[in-house]
């Protein structure tokens, strides 16, 4: 079976995309501990939990993100990554990544994310960027093997959710220069 990835066409994309199981199982998250002048991450083991997302904004017209790529099994869509392009910081924000369990650890994801590369190269990005939830540990460690790093953290982002126990974590992939 061959992948393909290719631009979304919205709105015809919207209920593959939607359909894409974007859950992951994890068995620790990271603990924020905040300090005067600095921020730690400890690993704290929890029993599984599965932390189940969707894609929010889709077919909103507040959406921030303005660039999507698909990936594709058999015409099914199986993968999804979404961008935008900050001009006043010159740096690409990953808005969402996902793949489908089944087609997970095929390197998928890795041919998504390259999409995102293309992008911040056109646009002579200063890195790429993005928040994930403290309990994606499987997902951090997917980012950091490919490079990424902490680059802060805000614990009151989800205060107003029923996920409240979450905190945000910022990476960042450095590409050049200012």
């Amino acid at each position: 079976m061959g992948i393909k990835i290719r631009r979304a066409r919205l709105p015809e994309d919207e209920p593959g995309i939607a359909a894409i199981d974007a859950s992951f199982t994890t068995t620790s998250f990271f603990d924020v501990e905040v300090h005067a002048r600095s921020l730690k991450l400890v690993r704290t083991p929890i029993p599984p939990f599965v932390k189940r997302f969707v894609v929010y904004d889709l077919g909103r017209d507040w959406r921030q993100w303005d660039e999507a790529h698909v990936a594709l099994a058999d015409g099914k869509i199986i993968g999804f990554v979404a961008s935008s392009y900050q001009f006043w910081n010159r740096r690409i924000v990953l808005w969402h990544i996902y793949v489908d369990p089944p087609f997970r650890g095929q390197g998928i994801g890795e041919k998504l994310l390259a999409k995102v590369f293309e992008r911040a190269e056109r646009k002579q990005a200063l890195c790429v960027y993005f928040e994930t939830s403290n309990f994606n540990a499987p997902g951090i460690a997917w980012y950091e093997k490919r490079g990424f790093s902490l680059g802060g953290a805000d614990t009151t982002l989800y205060s107003g959710d029923p996920a409240s126990r979450e905190k945000g974590l910022f990476f960042v992939k450095k590409l050049r220069d200012a």
